[in-house]
């Protein structure tokens, strides 16, 4: 059996920057790393086409129902719950998910 993995990708495009990015960031490569999470990569991207909802992120992991997860809103107090519910239990952040639409 393959262990679960999850490949993470962080918009730190302009508007997802200014809407706190740095910080989600800087806070969920602590936590992988506190977590010894080594089957997780994260990916920064310049952008995911979803201006205004962000900090945004898309995770795709073989956990399901987690395949393709999209959330907005991901700032860095949301970071502790999304890697010990998704990451960690498989349990989406129905809070913060959002439907991609095309920019």
């Amino acid at each position: 059996m393959m262990p679960n993995y999850h490949h993470i990708f962080l918009c730190t495009g302009k508007t997802c920057s200014g809407q706190g990015a740095e910080e989600s960031l800087q806070t969920l490569r602590e936590r992988l790393q506190e977590k010894n999470m080594k089957n997780t990569r994260l990916t920064l991207v310049r952008c995911l086409g979803q201006c205004g909802n962000g900090p945004n992120m898309v995770i795709y992991g073989n956990q399901e129902p987690t395949e393709g997860t999209w959330y907005g809103g991901m700032v860095e107090d949301e970071i502790d719950l999304l890697v010990s519910q998704h990451l960690m239990n498989g349990k989406i952040l129905s809070h913060r998910c959002i439907t991609p639409v095309d920019s």
